[in-house]
């Protein structure tokens, strides 16, 4: 199955127990491969923000794309991030933010 993008924006997101994780704002995007990397909660243009909200926002409030389970009317994900607290992001979104 495929989505449009745009499709995306607005939906709710809920963890495999039904706990609401908060809206889809932003995805981040593989530009080489166009593959979705991230579901950001808030709304983010990294060029006007300071690296550390960058961070932040990349670790604490966005969800990796490997971790949703299923999209359809809403998002199905295997955690909340809100409640992991920090954690460490892979090299692709480290990279991200430096390209800003």
């Amino acid at each position: 199955m495929s989505k449009r993008l745009s499709q995306l924006y607005g939906l709710e997101i809920f963890t495999r127990r039904a706990e609401h994780v908060g809206r889809v704002e932003d995805v981040i995007l593989n530009l080489d491969t166009g593959e979705v990397m991230r579901l950001c909660l808030r709304s983010f243009k990294a060029k006007t923000l300071p690296e550390d909200d960058v961070k932040r926002i990349l670790q604490t409030e966005s969800i990796g794309y490997n971790d949703v389970i299923e999209v359809g009317d809403v998002v199905i994900c295997k955690k909340n991030p809100l409640l992991e607290g920090r954690r460490n992001i892979d090299d692709q979104v480290m990279t991200l933010s430096k390209k800003k």
